[in-house]
């Protein structure tokens, strides 16, 4: 982490503990950052730059100068990594792939993962690469389906690639090899684990019951494995319409928090004596795609499959019991900026509200994105990364 020098004025609409966004859902894999936002500016956040990257539902990852995300163009998908102050492409890499849009507007639905010098990038169809952070040089690479027996989901695969010490986790739903771990450096495999079909999120990093666990949300259930080698902790059956669980799972103190669209509901576990305890299921939130976070013991998400009237609902972890539903906040995704909610509605307008289970409080509105946004925004070093499913994305400054 690093402590950004800014200017006094700048304090009072900006952001404090600036840090770097290396995941997917951020750098504790809960949607969560301590960076700091305490306002937008009047005019709202400045737009520094706006670049094509091509279809696509790839999120924006950050190192420090660095941006990545990918696209669909031209019978490619296509990594980019982005001059975070300017947005010039600094390199790209792409490979040949269909653009499969099944009931949306299709391309990679994955986000790069940055581990050190290198990118991690999983493709809609399964493909694998590892690049060099700096050149965008091909370091290996690798097919979930032709090698190791991946079965492609029917949306395509969707995780972003977890890096968890020496390894690369991913999520391929192949027969004896539904999770994979990859050597890092090399993508060899290090092992494989199960028979489950893939679902649409990625591995989970987590400590449960004193062991080092990964969560991996399957097509038809959560399943807890041992980080090390891939044995079988526990697992808790799921199963929704079209098996889709595509919200990732949110550790909570002790509860691990589970939602997923298509009238399935939510739940909370307590993880007793190695094993999950159901401490309530209701339909208080069915989150499609887009994750909740949690803060505060109240879990905040989009309740409602692909809508963009679906409203903001906050839940007491407790006991299930729906707070509030706020109809403002117009579908989309969030993240949490230290103590503020940052909403990315599907609209295209850039919200910062206060979770707060009284009810929805919001600070500041400003639109920014035409089309259909279902991208989850970023905040890493005082800017904001919104994205449309069209591959229009903006950079905000605050």
């Amino acid at each position: 982490m690093k402590i950004v020098a800014i200017s006094a004025l700048a304090l009072v609409a900006s952001t404090t503990l600036a840090a770097d966004w290396l995941h997917y859902r951020g750098p504790s894999h809960n949607g969560a950052t301590t960076e700091k936002i305490s306002d937008f500016p009047t005019d709202g956040p400045k737009e520094l730059w706006r670049v094509q990257v091509g279809t696509g539902l790839s999120s924006v990852t950050v190192a420090g100068n660095r941006a990545y995300t990918a696209g669909y163009k031209d019978g490619q998908e296509i990594v980019y990594c982005l001059d975070v102050a300017t947005g010039k492409v600094v390199w790209s890499h792409g490979w040949v792939a269909k653009l499969r849009d099944n009931l949306f507007e299709g391309g990679p639905r994955a986000t790069p993962t940055v581990s050190g010098e290198r990118v991690y990038m999983v493709g809609n169809e399964g493909q694998v690469v590892c690049l060099d952070a700096a050149s965008g040089k091909l370091a290996w690479e690798k097919n979930l389906v032709t090698d190791f027996g991946g079965k492609r989901p029917e949306w395509g695969f969707s995780g972003a690639p977890t890096v968890d010490g020496a390894n690369v986790l991913l999520d391929s739903g192949g027969a004896g090899a539904s999770t994979i771990a990859l050597h890092k450096l090399t993508g060899a495999l290090a092992w494989k684990a199960g028979d489950d079909g893939a679902g649409y999120g990625p591995v989970i990093l987590a400590e449960l019951g004193g062991k080092r666990t990964a969560l991996v949300f399957k097509a038809k259930a959560l399943v807890a494995l041992d980080r090390s080698n891939g044995a079988e902790f526990w697992r808790q059956a799921w199963e929704t319409n079209y098996d889709v669980n595509a919200a990732s799972p949110v550790v909570a103190d002790d509860k691990v928090f589970l939602t997923s669209g298509y009238g399935k509901g939510a739940t909370a576990l307590r993880i007793t004596a190695g094993k999950p305890e159901q401490l309530w299921f209701n339909k208080s939130l069915r989150a499609h795609f887009n994750s909740p976070v949690v803060v505060g013991g109240f879990a905040y998400g989009i309740d409602g499959t692909a809508d963009p009237k679906a409203p903001l609902v906050c839940v007491d972890l407790e006991n299930g019991e729906t707070k509030w539903k706020s109809k403002n906040v117009q579908g989309g995704s969030l993240i949490l900026a230290g103590d503020k909610l940052l909403i990315l509605t599907e609209t295209g307008d850039i919200v910062l509200a206060d979770p707060s289970p009284s009810g929805y409080k919001e600070i500041s509105r400003k639109h920014v994105l035409g089309g259909r946004n279902w991208v989850q925004p970023t905040l890493a070093n005082g800017r904001i990364f919104a994205r449309n499913n069209k591959g229009e994305l903006v950079a905000l400054g605050l």
